[in-house]
């Protein structure tokens, strides 16, 4: 059941990353330069709050200064590396994996 979970949530976070893809693309050739939209201006298109929101509910977890070290460079990098890879990365782990061959007890013997 979680393999399934991890499958699915994976492909879902794998087709954000394409849309991400998609939406830089098309930003990029109407400004006739590389446009990676960040993690953070997506989720506040999405939920204006959220990343406030997540800021506050993280910074007493993690600590002030862990925050002000990675929770901005992780806001920073583009969607679609933080959703295509992380997809990715669910749909391997949660893939099926294939039966062990059993041993055969058959033998030569001479």
């Amino acid at each position: 059941m979680l393999s399934f979970v991890a499958r699915v949530f994976g492909l879902v976070l794998f087709a954000i990353g394409v849309v991400a893809l998609i939406s830089d693309g098309i930003s990029s050739i109407a400004a006739d330069a590389v446009v990676m939209t960040p993690l953070s201006e997506s989720l506040s298109l999405i939920a204006p709050d959220f990343v406030d929101q997540v800021e506050t509910a993280l910074k007493p977890l993690v600590g002030e200064a862990t925050w002000a070290e990675w929770g901005s460079v992780v806001l920073a990098w583009p969607t679609l590396a933080v959703a295509g890879i992380s997809g990715i990365f669910l749909m391997l782990a949660g893939a099926r994996r294939s039966p062990r061959p059993t041993k055969s007890h058959v033998g030569f013997t001479i």
